[in-house]
C-alpha cells in the first residue's frame, strides 16, 4: 500500500512537471510569434523616421540608422509642397485639419443622436432601418465612389472643400452601431423616469444621455478624426483644386512628380503621422474601452 502511494506521488510529480513544461513551451511559442509579429508591425514606422533622416545615396540601404544624417529634409518638404504638387505645406495641414475636426465633431454628435433613437426609442419599423443602413456598411468604398464623384459634381462641391465636410454632418453608420451597442447597456428607467417627469426625447438625450455616453462618443470621435485625417482616396477624388488639397494629396503629387526623393517624402510622411501618434498615445487607452465595451453589449 505504501509503495503503491509512492508511486502515485511520483506519477503526479511527473505529470504537474509534464504541464509545466508544455506551459513553458507554448508561452514561449506564443512570445516568438508575437515578438515577430510586432517587428513586422513596427519596423516600416522605424525605418520610414530613420530613411527620413538619411541622404539621398544611402536612403535605400538604410535597415535601422541612417547611414549617413541629413538633417533637412524636414525644411525641404516643407518648401516642396507647393506648386505643382500642392498649396504649401501650411495650407494643406491647415486643409487636413479643417476636414478632421469640426465636421467630425458634428458627425459625431449627429451618430450619437441616431444610435439613441435605435437603442432607446422604440418607433415602427427601427429594426429594419437600423437592419438596412447597416447592410450599407457591407458597400465598400470603390464600388460606389465614382457615384458619389458624379453627385459632388453636379452639387459643384468638387472645386472647394464641400465634398469633404458635408456630407459629414449627416453622420456615420460606423459610429451609430458603436454608440448603440454602447447605449444598450444603459437601463431604460434612467430615460423612463425623465419622461414621466415631462422631458422630451431632445433634453433626455441632452441631460441624461449624452453624459454618459461621452466616453464613447469621444472614443469614435478620435478614430473618426485619425480615419480622416489619413484618408488618402476620399479627398483624391473629391477636392479637384489644388488649393484645398490636405497633406495626404499634396504627399502623393509630390512622391509622383519627376523631382521626388524618397528621405523626402519620408520626412513628410513622418509629419503628416505625428499628430495621430500624439492623440492616440493620449487616448488609446478610452479608445481601447469603448470599444470594448461596445464589443460585450446586448
Amino acid at each position: 500500500m505504501v509503495e503503491q502511494n509512492i508511486i502515485d506521488s511520483y506519477d503526479k510529480k511527473i505529470k504537474k512537471s509534464s504541464i509545466k513544461a508544455k506551459r513553458k513551451i507554448s508561452n514561449a511559442i506564443a512570445y516568438i510569434v508575437l515578438i515577430l509579429g510586432s517587428f513586422l508591425m513596427i519596423y516600416p514606422f522605424v525605418w520610414m523616421l530613420s530613411a527620413s533622416f538619411s541622404t539621398k545615396q544611402y536612403v535605400l540601404q538604410t535597415v535601422f540608422l541612417p547611414i549617413e544624417w541629413d538633417f533637412t529634409n524636414y525644411s525641404k518638404i516643407i518648401s516642396a509642397l507647393g506648386s505643382p504638387y500642392g498649396p504649401g505645406y501650411w495650407r494643406s495641414l491647415l486643409n487636413t485639419v479643417l476636414y478632421s475636426t469640426l465636421p467630425v465633431v458634428i458627425c459625431s454628435i449627429v451618430s450619437a443622436m441616431a444610435a439613441f433613437a435605435f437603442a432607446k426609442i422604440k418607433f415602427k419599423g427601427r429594426d429594419v432601418m437600423f437592419m438596412v443602413l447597416l447592410a450599407a456598411l457591407m458597400i465598400p468604398f470603390p464600388a460606389i465612389m465614382m457615384q458619389q464623384t458624379y453627385l459632388y459634381s453636379k452639387l459643384d462641391w468638387l472645386t472647394g472643400p464641400w465634398a469633404m465636410i458635408v456630407p459629414k454632418f449627416f453622420g456615420n453608420m460606423m459610429i451609430i452601431f458603436f454608440i448603440r451597442q454602447y447605449l444598450l447597456g444603459m437601463p431604460d428607467s434612467l430615460i423612463e423616469s425623465a419622461r414621466i417627469d415631462g422631458a422630451n426625447y431632445f433634453k433626455v438625450f441632452i441631460s441624461i444621455v449624452m453624459p454618459l455616453a461621452m466616453p464613447a462618443v469621444i472614443a469614435q470621435g478620435l478614430l473618426n478624426f485619425m480615419g480622416t485625417w489619413n484618408d488618402y482616396l476620399g479627398p483624391l477624388l473629391f477636392v479637384q483644386l489644388r488649393d484645398w488639397y490636405p497633406l495626404t494629396v499634396s504627399l502623393a503629387k509630390y512622391n509622383a512628380g519627376i523631382h521626388a526623393q524618397h528621405q523626402i517624402v519620408m520626412a513628410g510622411s513622418v509629419l503628416a503621422l505625428v499628430p495621430i501618434l500624439i492623440i492616440f498615445g493620449l487616448f488609446q487607452k478610452m479608445i481601447i474601452e469603448s470599444v470594448m465595451l461596445a464589443g460585450v453589449k446586448e
